[in-house]
């Protein structure tokens, strides 16, 4: 603890340990310091080096500080990749455009995709979530991978009365959010294939499951840029409050 502190001691500005340098170390040798002690001294060094800075640096300070913590924080967070694979419906005649078919048909085969024991099978087949997985229940690790699965209807620039779907995985491996999501493109069109319904349609894969270069989130460059602008709010906020109290103290 002595060594921590007589460290910390250098922190304190100069004309300080000028004055006082020696009567703090001798001090020290006769005290047992604590944890408790080592960040008093921390605090106290900090808060006399913030007292003699300018308002400028204070501000300055504040904007790299909260600058370098968001992009810790941004480093510590696990990357996530999303695997896309596009399935367009066609319809085989204009029957099937005349009653809900399709609305039926993709609730069918959202139903069999999102199914418990499925993707039960799927976790353990893939051993995906296994830190999940030794401290929650498999339901709950199911329940994860639910939320991590998307199948979303988007609009078709080709044939109006086709139905293009997007499904999607979200994971922290690109190339098992890949394999993963070629896995559950197969079970979606499968699905469809094995439904009543089948006859009266087409299916077609024109994008299959991508391989994520780029990870999805976090988003580095804006937690820094929020980083560095809580930063810097903070520390104007730090410098007009200093400045307020060192015009009070002035008079």
């Amino acid at each position: 603890m002595k060594r921590a502190i007589r460290f910390l001691a250098r922190l304190y500005p100069s004309r300080w340990r000028k004055h006082y340098g020696a009567e703090f170390d001798a001090l020290l040798e006769d005290a047992t310091p604590s944890a408790r002690d080592v960040f008093d001294v921390f605090r106290g060094a900090l808060k006399m080096q913030v007292t003699t800075w300018s308002l400028g640096g204070i501000t300055l300070a504040g904007a790299v500080a909260g600058m370098l913590l968001a992009v810790a924080i941004a480093f510590a967070l696990p990357a996530h990749y999303l695997s896309q694979a596009v399935l367009i419906f066609t319809p085989a005649d204009e029957s099937a455009l005349a009653n809900d078919s399709a609305r039926r048909l993709v609730d069918s085969m959202q139903q069999n995709l999102y199914g418990r024991d499925y993707l039960a099978s799927v976790i353990h087949e893939h051993n995906l979530y296994w830190r999940e997985r030794l401290r929650m229940p498999l339901d709950d690790v199911v329940e994860n991978m639910r939320r991590d699965i998307g199948v979303a209807s988007v609009s078709s620039s080709g044939n109006r009365n086709a139905f293009t779907f997007v499904v999607q995985f979200d994971y922290s491996d690109p190339r098992v959010a890949q394999q993963v999501n070629e896995e559950l493109t197969s079970r979606f069109i499968e699905c469809g294939l094995n439904s009543q319904l089948a006859s009266n349609w087409t299916f077609r894969v024109p994008d299959a499951p991508s391989l994520p270069l780029r990870s999805d989130a976090p988003n580095r460059a804006r937690l820094t840029a929020l980083g560095l602008f809580a930063g810097l709010l903070a520390g104007v906020t730090l410098a007009i409050v200093l400045r307020s109290r060192r015009s009070t103290t002035a008079s």
